[in-house]
């Protein structure tokens, strides 16, 4: 399983908008599965931090701007750095 936490704040810096999409499309296997276990629906899913850098990125190189909300980018840029150290010290063990 990859990181997808990881993959989120990794695309950040990325040009390639097919390459993006085609992550996001790999990545939102895992994150279904993960919202689903914890007993999340549609909404979850879509509002998952990992979603929101992958919206982000889409959105600046499709020349769409930024997302309107600043504080729900922190927030899941934030939850993603948190999560991906998390999953990096778990495989390290």
């Amino acid at each position: 399983m990859s990181n997808i936490y990881q993959n989120a704040l990794d695309i950040l810096t990325a040009s390639n908008l097919s390459g993006i999409v085609f992550q996001f499309a790999r990545d939102m296997k895992e994150i279904n599965e993960e919202v689903r276990a914890q007993g999340g629906g549609t909404g979850a899913v879509n509002e998952h931090p990992v979603c929101r850098l992958y919206a982000e990125q889409i959105a600046w190189l499709s020349g769409a701007g930024s997302c309107s909300s600043h504080r729900s980018y922190l927030r899941a840029y934030a939850e993603c750095e948190k999560k991906a150290k998390e999953q990096l010290v778990a495989r390290s063990d």
